[in-house]
């Protein structure tokens, strides 16, 4: 009789390892899948705001990436930490009790950072669609004009190069009629509901409206078109006004403060003295080189907040 072979068991190439690398929501989703699945709900709120960030990863492997490289990050700064510690001759009992503290620090922040990256980005989102939508909405008028049905008008939206936040939402619409099959409706009600943008989704609603009863898809565009241009002269007037707010923080934080705080370690140099046992010169270099720059990068991040780029 002969003997069956076995198949030659095939080794991992360079491009599925590569891409668990690249992609570590695989890593962790299948290592830690089906052991955190009871933990789920726990993080329910996340996947909403996958969706609404789009990001292609389901909801188990991101919550699964999440749990392992906050693992990953536990282990590597307390190995780090340990090391360090021993190389500078610190106490042993001392040492793992630095390490444990600094090491679940990194992970909870790794934790926290991976946690709210979906919400980020779908804010993020939002904004950018907001700015684009009453282009949208004015283009998607004329079209309806020279009687255009809706599906196809997303296929028209899906190639737009200059409103690319809409084209993504668009392409999802003709994803969900020519490939899953579904009526335009029901496309139009699943975007509404993935939607990062509210008024966007308030568009696609009465969208759906109108084409439920057979209403007047061009005059319903355009009165969108102008609302949105309404709120859009609202939003750049609020806009202007905290900006002027704004240079008036930044003149108090970055400019009159560090005067004020130069001239008195100046005065207090000249009549000897120090601040909690630490000198005038000492204090000035921390000012200089510590505390200004720490303002200075809040005073961007702030900005940065504030204004959204095109």
């Amino acid at each position: 009789m002969a003997k069956l072979t076995e198949a030659p068991k095939k080794k991992p190439t360079k491009e599925a390892t590569v891409s668990v690398l690249r992609a570590p929501w695989l890593l962790g989703f299948r290592y830690l899948g089906e052991r955190l699945e009871k933990y789920l709900p726990y993080f329910a709120d996340i996947r909403p705001n996958l969706q609404r960030a789009a990001l292609k990863i389901s909801f188990q492997s991101y919550v699964s990436m999440m749990v392992l490289l906050s693992g990953v990050s536990f282990v590597a700064a307390f190995g780090a930490t340990v090391a360090v510690a021993v190389a500078l001759g610190t106490p042993i009992l001392l040492t793992l009790l630095f390490a444990l503290g600094a090491s679940t620090l990194c992970g909870i922040l790794v934790f926290g950072v991976l946690y709210g990256i979906p919400g980020f980005m779908a804010t993020s989102r939002r904004k950018r669609m907001d700015l684009e939508l009453p282009y949208v909405t004015s283009h998607m008028s004329i079209l309806a004009a020279a009687g255009m049905p809706p599906a196809r008008m997303f296929k028209f939206l899906e190639d737009s190069r200059t409103t690319p936040q809409v084209a993504s939402e668009a392409n999802e619409v003709v994803r969900d009629v020519e490939i899953l099959g579904n009526d335009v409706i029901t496309a139009l009600e699943a975007e509404r509901e993935r939607s990062p943008s509210k008024v966007f989704a308030e568009v696609l609603e009465g969208l759906v409206a109108t084409i439920r009863s057979g209403g007047n898809m061009k005059g319903y565009l355009l009165d969108a078109t102008r609302a949105m241009m309404d709120l859009r002269r609202v939003a750049a007037k609020q806009l202007i006004e905290s900006l002027a707010t704004f240079a008036d923080v930044y003149v108090t934080l970055l400019v009159v403060f560090p005067l004020l705080i130069i001239v008195m370690f100046s005065v207090m140099a000249m009549i000897g003295g120090g601040l909690g046992g630490f000198s005038v010169i000492t204090m000035m270099t921390l000012v200089t080189y510590g505390i200004i720059p720490i303002l200075a990068a809040v005073v961007v991040v702030m900005l940065d907040g504030m204004l959204v780029q095109d």
